[in-house]
């Protein structure tokens, strides 16, 4: 409830203006050595002229497009400036390029985080479960491989010296120990906190302890930490602030440490979560178990809308996140329950959906079910583990989908992959099947004149080849998607 407020408060307030910029997509981006880059330009201005100058060796302009690719081998900062001329008067803004193999979150991380279903019940004995139960069940396999307690996990207050401490009944063997034991099962560990003197929930937060605290988690071995904004100052400023201090403290740790800003997309943290030193950052309230949701919270309906607008500023190691999946929830939720329109629970079309999307967005991916109430049923594992949606997700060029179209209630996304093919899909919106045609002129990374291979991502099968259009029947609320290349498709992913 204190978060639902918060986030109504947000809402109601207008943000603290930023400097104003020429481009609107990111200028702090990131790659792996010798893995295909792109980054997008986009500008306020959709009119202006752009050109891109002093790119790196293995970087080349793709003025068609408007965006940058290539590859860089060698590990480095390097920069570049984008000049935008419009009606005569030229502007220029730097781009910072960070190519490095060391990077804190190359991939979206998949995984579970418990607030959802657990909340103030999580527990040693819980996540070793979670742990245990992805390898049993398959998700492992298929690349599930992180685990996070969310808030409640703390003592009712700090030791003597301000360290942190974990509730001693729920965690008698102590964090160090549950870390060890998660990365013995080949898995990531995380944590979570606050940006302020509290948590949500009221456990103690790391405002004022940030050094404390981020010296502590590498102690205990935590991979990657949560960092919630409740109880903390409304305005962008602050948040930038206060997550920076976080950012800081998180670099001078004697172990690497991921920050996953939730500050629930308000304040715009994807203009300035990377330079705060975030990895990915929460973009909506969060995500409820239903298709659709009141003001407050973000069914699949709310989290289309926000990601929409945004692709832009998404990539490798600076990841829009779209929060938790509710796939395997089936409205047996705690927190997951409240602020849906109508019985909480969606269809498996509806789950489907939202797992696509994620995966076409490069959302990172926490399963967020109860391991207690054994709710995944055969239908969850199938989605959960469609290798070739969860290809899509771990692209190593780290593109989120942009938007195509959205007419007549059919939202189309496209996506770039490495290796050079194109993922299309398309969710229906409506309350009926409808038949969707797709024209391969409006996608920008493909030719109307040229002939595809294509992948159906659901049943893994081949299509019949596609030239210029193909069109195909989506049941309602449902999402189509594909995968499109000039090569054969039928090798792995």
């Amino acid at each position: 409830m204190k978060r639902i407020l918060y986030t109504a408060l947000l809402l109601l307030l207008p943000l603290t203006a930023s400097a104003v910029h020429e481009l609107r997509c990111a200028k702090s981006v990131f790659s792996q050595p010798g893995v295909r880059f792109m980054q997008k330009i986009r500008t306020t201005h959709p009119q202006a002229v752009v050109r891109v100058s002093g790119l790196p060796f293995g970087l080349k302009w793709n003025a068609q497009r408007n965006l940058v690719e290539g590859k860089v081998k060698s590990p480095g900062t390097y920069t570049y400036v984008a000049t935008l001329t419009e009606n005569g008067q030229e502007s220029q803004e730097l781009i910072t390029l960070t190519v490095s193999d060391k990077l804190a979150l190359p991939l979206p991380f998949m995984g579970w985080l418990s607030w959802n279903s657990v909340e103030g019940d999580v527990s040693e004995a819980i996540v070793k479960q979670v742990a245990d139960l992805f390898h049993a069940n398959g998700l492992y396999e298929a690349g599930w491989n992180t685990v996070m307690m969310d808030d409640l996990w703390q003592a009712r207050q700090r030791a003597a010296d301000g360290k942190p401490l974990p509730d001693p009944q729920r965690f008698p063997s102590g964090l160090r120990h549950l870390a060890d034991y998660v990365h013995g099962k080949g898995m990531k560990f995380g944590l979570y906190t606050d940006a302020a003197d509290k948590t949500c929930a009221g456990a103690f937060g790391s405002y004022g302890y940030e050094k404390i605290d981020a010296d502590q988690y590498a102690e205990w071995h935590v991979d990657v930490v949560k960092c919630d904004y409740c109880h903390a100052p409304l305005e962008q400023d602050s948040a930038i602030a206060r997550y920076s201090r976080m950012g800081e403290a998180f670099k001078a740790a004697r172990r690497p440490l991921t920050l996953y800003l939730c500050e629930w997309g308000g304040r715009e943290p994807w203009l300035w979560g990377a330079e705060a030193g975030g990895s990915c950052w929460r973009i909506s309230p969060d995500v409820r178990d239903g298709w659709t949701c009141e003001p407050g919270g973000a069914g699949v309906v709310q989290s289309i809308d926000i990601m929409k607008n945004i692709a832009e500023y998404s990539g490798v190691n600076r990841f829009n996140d779209a929060d938790m999946l509710c796939v395997g929830l089936h409205g047996k939720g705690k927190s997951s329950n409240d602020l849906c329109f109508g019985k909480p629970g969606m269809t498996q079309d509806e789950y489907r959906t939202q797992f696509a999307l994620w995966c076409m967005w490069s959302s990172p991916m926490a399963l967020s079910f109860d391991p207690r109430a054994n709710t995944l049923t055969s239908e969850d594992l199938e989605i959960l583990k469609n290798r070739h949606l969860i290809a899509l997700n771990q692209d190593r060029m780290g593109q989120q989908a942009e938007l195509v179209s959205e007419a007549d209630s059919l939202i189309v996304f496209a996506k770039d992959l490495e290796n050079g093919d194109v993922a299309v899909s398309v969710t229906n919106l409506a309350d009926r099947e409808q038949k969707a045609r797709l024209d391969l002129s409006k996608i920008p990374a493909l030719s109307a004149s040229k002939r595809y291979h294509c992948l159906d991502l659901w049943t893994g099968q081949p299509t019949a080849d596609v030239k210029g259009s193909f069109s195909m029947q989506v049941r309602p609320h449902a999402t189509a998607v594909f995968r499109l290349g000039l090569q054969s498709l039928l090798r792995s992913f």
